[in-house]
């Protein structure tokens, strides 16, 4: 009978150092690129600044409707996804608060073919009116069925409770907003900040024999550079802080919890320090929101928390959904946990979590031409330096425990926070209150948007 085999012992991490993009100025856009030589798939990433953020209250959620209805193609239609499947290529489009990406993922030898018809789209799709209503009615009916899911509706709150102005209504623009956008509006909006402006192109996987200004020649065309981009700290909702607002879902037998407040915007904050220290509260398995809330109180399967950072601010929400009893003792044990995090600091065992989690996983974490363009793409829409990745990576290596203590106390506010809760109103109000974190509001969720 042969042995077990012993479990072989782990070597040192390899030391990992992000690719350095090479920039080609090509008419006026900019190309960044990044070659990988065996990756056979390239990634190419359109990258320009129309993000929500710049829309007009009155067109709210105008950019995420052209960016759908250019899936449309030149000849409408939904035409543009067998177009490029015909070259093995796959359509890639996003729009956040501060961008505006289209893209397309294909193999290295039809990307010069997929990069045209990434351009004609983005230059010259069809926007016929019928096309551009139903993408409409899609995105409205998406949104009322994402937004019967508890925890999506108390995340798509956080905004309204936070910021006046454009970050009061979801990126899409909610419901009622989308249905005032015409498919003039979408073809205006097109024509001054899609197809009359050039952008930066990200181009990643193995370059042999692709010409990469060409690629830029063939997307930018004699389109315009790229507006300056202002920034502009947005104003801050009325209401005491804090508070907590319950959402009523008559006869939940759970509660989505979103615990949010404002945070620094993405220029101002020291990553390693910010993330660091929201991995030990409840970025990672073992951080002391799950340890306590799932493994000890067994109230959640899950909760986590993370920075949404923005050009202009940023957002600090920890999430979870609980059993509909427990949710005025989860939001107490969450304040006792930030509590104790600002008041002791982090363990050495917590500070080795964080470094290990957020270094040793970098060659995974951009062994893709998609996640290595998702890296650039960022350093784009942010201003970042091209050694950014490594930069973050050395920053967590030399990360202390006061660190990230230090974190806790300034970038943890409770008392400036507002906590949403997606469930019975009922059953919850009385305990709520009997929290004492602040003054309890009780909305019916489809009054948030019409």
């Amino acid at each position: 009978m042969s042995k077990l085999q012993l479990r072989p012992t782990l070597g040192a991490p390899k030391p990992y150092t992000f690719p350095k993009p090479s920039r080609v100025r090509v008419g006026n856009g900019t190309v960044v690129a990044i070659d990988v030589p065996g990756q056979s798939y390239v990634a190419v990433r359109l990258v320009q600044p129309a993000g929500g953020a710049a829309e007009p209250l009155d067109r709210m959620g105008v950019a995420g409707l052209t960016n759908e209805s250019l899936e449309d193609g030149v000849q409408g239609n939904s035409s543009l996804a067998p177009a490029l499947e015909r070259h093995g290529a796959e359509w890639v489009s996003r729009v956040t608060w501060d961008s505006f990406v289209t893209g397309v993922d294909a193999p290295a030898n039809r990307v010069v073919d997929a990069t045209a018809l990434l351009a004609e789209a983005v230059r010259t799709p069809a926007l016929r009116p019928q096309d551009v209503l139903r993408r409409r009615d899609q995105l409205v009916e998406r949104f009322w069925l994402e937004a019967s899911v508890a925890s999506t509706l108390a995340a798509r709150s956080i905004g309204g409770q936070l910021f006046a102005g454009r970050y009061a209504t979801p990126l899409s623009g909610g419901p009622a907003r989308l249905q005032e956008i015409t498919p003039e509006l979408v073809a205006e909006f097109h024509s001054e900040a899609v197809a009359s402006v050039a952008g930066t192109l990200v181009v990643v996987g193995d370059l042999t024999n692709i010409d990469v200004a060409e690629l830029g020649k063939t997307v930018f065309g004699d389109a315009e550079a790229a507006p300056a981009r202002p920034v502009t700290t947005p104003g801050s909702a009325s209401g005491e802080l804090p508070r907590i607002l319950v959402l009523d879902r008559p006869g939940s037998v759970q509660s989505a919890l979103v615990f949010a407040h404002r945070a620094p915007a993405r220029a101002e904050i020291d990553l390693p320090r910010a993330e660091g220290m929201s991995d030990v509260l409840g970025g990672m398995f073992t951080s002391r929101l799950n340890m306590e809330l799932r493994e000890r109180l067994g109230y959640t399967y899950g909760v986590g928390c993370r920075f949404d950072l923005r050009r202009d601010s940023g957002v600090f929400l920890i999430s979870t959904q609980v059993e509909a009893p427990t949710t005025a003792h989860s939001i107490t044990a969450t304040l006792a946990e930030i509590e104790r995090l600002q008041a002791d600091g982090v363990t050495e065992g917590e500070l080795a979590a964080v470094r290990e989690s957020n270094t040793v996983g970098l060659p995974v974490s951009y062994s893709t031409a998609r996640s290595l363009a998702g890296a650039l793409v960022e350093m784009v829409v942010h201003d970042l330096p091209e050694d950014h990745v490594d930069r973050l990576r050395a920053g967590f290596e030399r990360v202390t425990a006061e660190d990230l203590h230090q974190a806790a106390r300034e970038y943890l506010r409770p008392r400036e926070s507002v906590v949403i809760v997606a469930g019975d109103a009922k059953e919850l109000r009385g305990s709520l209150e009997e929290t004492g974190f602040g003054p309890v509001e009780v909305r019916d969720p489809e009054s948030l948007w019409t």
